[in-house]
């Protein structure tokens, strides 16, 4: 691994659209295979204004594994935690010349994780109530 004296940060950012369940996925009748218990309907919402965005920070700096969700630091405890394992577990070998980072797979253990999670669908329905976010989004489906 790169000196632990050094400062670098490494980072990966994704970001997906919004989607909401009309009708509800409720589990796996046959887990081999995949099938689901019921059918399910969802909407996609448009990604360039109503998506989530999720950048995963990695450095030997960081003294602790921290995660923000909407701007808020919340406990990394029961999901959030397990977020953070699967992370440190698909984590392969990493290589960054220009940066002077050198990773390995067994290296992940001893680095610590920021997870920044940002959903702006969650953010409107703070701002507005529910029922009129559901009536803006569905109304157009009336037409």
């Amino acid at each position: 691994m790169a000196e632990e004296s050094q400062k670098w940060v490494l980072m990966v950012t994704a970001q997906t659209p919004t989607n909401i369940a009309v009708i509800k996925y409720w589990g796996k009748r046959d887990e081999t295979l995949i099938l689901p218990v019921n059918d399910s309907i969802s909407v996609t919402l448009d990604p360039e204004h109503l998506c989530t965005t999720t950048t995963v920070s990695v450095s030997p700096a960081f003294d602790q594994d921290r995660m923000w969700v909407n701007g808020k630091e919340i406990s990394l405890s029961g999901r959030f935690q397990s977020s953070v394992r699967e992370i440190r577990s698909r984590a392969t070998d990493v290589h960054d010349k220009e940066k002077g980072i050198k990773i390995s797979k067994k290296d992940w253990e001893k680095l610590n994780v920021q997870l920044l999670h940002t959903t702006i669908f969650l953010l409107l329905l703070d701002w507005l109530p529910q029922q009129l976010v559901l009536l803006v989004l569905f109304l157009p489906l009336q037409s």
